[in-house]
Order: C-alpha cells, then sequence, then structure tokens
C-alpha cells in the first residue's frame, strides 16, 4: 500500500457525468485487476475523506485510470482537476479476482476447488470499473468468457465503458433498463436464460454492480450451484480497515463475534457470494 500524490495526466468526459481519470504516479504501481484506490483532490478542502474508486486500466507501470460517475463532493472535486493537477492517493487496496480463480486460494476460498473452464461476467452500472481489467485477464488465461452489460440506458452505458468493453472481441449481452440500447429489462434476465440454456457449465460467476443486482446474481448462480464472486461498495472512511465504516454482514457467522462482520475494504472488496447476508447488506448500503 502506498500513500502517494499523483499528478492528472487527463480527466476526460466520456459520457455526461462520467469520466475518465489517468493518473500519473512517480513510482511503479503493482495493481491487480479488482483492486481500487482511495482518491482525493490534492488542493480540494472539502470533502475530507477520500473516495474508493476502482482500477479501471493500467497505462503502464506508473500509469493507471480511474472510471467514475460524477455524483458528490468527492466526486466533483475529481471532475473539476485538469491535466497537470494533483490527486492524494492510497492504493493498491483490497483484494484481486484472481485470488478466486486460481485453485492456490482453494484453502481460503473453497468454492474455487472446481476447474474454471468458462468465466460469466455481470457488470451493472459503473460497477464495470472493476471488472474491465479481469476481462482482460481472462482473454489472456484464453478462458471462454461471456459478458453481461447492464446500464439504465444508452448514454449510461457508454459513461460506463461499453465502448471499451466491445473492443474486447468477447461475446456480450447488453440491456439498458429503458431498452435505449440492447436489450429492454434488467441484465440478471439474460444471465438467468443464458445459464438455463446451458451456458452453466464448468463456470464461475464474477459480478459488480449495485447491490439489488448482484443479489439477483447469487440468487441465480445458487441453483446452478456456480461459485459466484461479486465486488462490493460501501461507504469507506479509511480504506485500510481502521474506520470500520464499510463492514458487511457474513452468514453462518456468530452474530456477536468479529467474523460476523467483514470489512469491505481490507477483507474485500471481493467476496464470495453465498457468504454475504444480502438483506442486511442492503439495509445499510
Amino acid at each position: 500500500m502506498l500513500d502517494t500524490i499523483a499528478t492528472v495526466a487527463s480527466n476526460t468526459e466520456i459520457a455526461p457525468g462520467y469520466k475518465l481519470l489517468t493518473l500519473n504516479f512517480n513510482q511503479a504501481i503493482h495493481a491487480r485487476a479488482g483492486q481500487f484506490a482511495m482518491l482525493k483532490a490534492h488542493d480540494a478542502f472539502e470533502p475530507l475523506l477520500r473516495r474508493a474508486l476502482a482500477i479501471y486500466q493500467v497505462g503502464g507501470a506508473t500509469q493507471l485510470s480511474f472510471l467514475y460517475q460524477v455524483m458528490g463532493r468527492g466526486t466533483q472535486a475529481l471532475a473539476l482537476l485538469k491535466p497537470g493537477g494533483r490527486v492524494d492517493a492510497l492504493i493498491p487496496l483490497g483484494n484481486g479476482w484472481a485470488e478466486f480463480f486460481d485453485n492456490q486460494s482453494a484453502e481460503k476460498n473453497p468454492s474455487s476447488l472446481a476447474p474454471i473452464e468458462r468465466a460469466i461476467v455481470v457488470a451493472g452500472g459503473i460497477g464495470s470499473a472493476s471488472v474491465l481489467m479481469w476481462c482482460e485477464e481472462l482473454r489472456q488465461k484464453n478462458i471462454a468468457t461471456q459478458i453481461f452489460f447492464g446500464a439504465a440506458s444508452a448514454r449510461v452505458a457508454q459513461g460506463c465503458g461499453l465502448a471499451d468493453f466491445r473492443a474486447l472481441n468477447m461475446p456480450l449481452t447488453l440491456t439498458t433498463d429503458d431498452g435505449s440500447l440492447g436489450e429492454r429489462g434488467f441484465v440478471t434476465a439474460p444471465l438467468e436464460r443464458f445459464l438455463r440454456d446451458g451456458g452453466n457449465q464448468q463456470a464461475a460467476i464474477y459480478t459488480c454492480g449495485p447491490w439489488v443486482m448482484m443479489k439477483r446474481v447469487a440468487e441465480i448462480a445458487e441453483p446452478f450451484k456456480l461459485p459466484c464472486f461479486a465486488s462490493l461498495e460501501a461507504p469507506m472512511g479509511c480504506g485500510f480497515g481502521v474506520c470500520v465504516g464499510c463492514v458487511v454482514a457474513m452468514k453462518d457467522a456468530d452474530p456477536k463475534s468479529y467474523g460476523a462482520y467483514k470489512r469491505v475494504c481490507t477483507d474485500g472488496s471481493i467476496f464470495p457470494a453465498e457468504r454475504i447476508q444480502w438483506e442486511v447488506a442492503a439495509m445499510t448500503h
């Protein structure tokens, strides 16, 4: 983990309300697919705390990009940055997708014991930022991969990096809530259809997006007995486990014990979906 100040190389608007921030660092950053950073505009007094953003792309040993939606004060401050601006960065943080793919992690994650021959990636909205690098890595591993990409509208899909996912030349199913692009409806509908039609053979599911979407993905995976892994988002104060502000409830744990809750920042942000108490999480996120 490195606490440093990065320099803005570019901060490009991809679609209204969505930007791609590229940062240059003064030393090599060894980032893995699925990890994140805590970022804050260096010269901004408000807000005080940094914002958690998934690492979207690696442009070299010292350059990383972050795809983000401009929502609150933290991302609004980032959106104002120009080339040459400075960003306080705590990086890299969290585990990575590969930890739930390699059989070397089987002792830690029993769901990864089964050999994985096919990957299913389900991205919802800005959750796409967490999985683009993982899709690239799966392609390098020669793992047959089906991508399900869901967004509220064509504009949101554009802002969430649809062009980058299409450039991967991997099978991709697109949905939008309003039907302005791709299939109309939620992305979980074609996912369930795909599995029922035989796409569940020795497959693992990797998902990131809205909580309600990931909860449904976990529910769909269960009857097919597929390992399913979710990258969680939660309000974070520090990003390295001290503030305990990002905890999520776990299943099959003594509610009075420490193990009943896990910190998204240091225990995750990626978890086996079957371990998460989605109903409790939905009430707090």
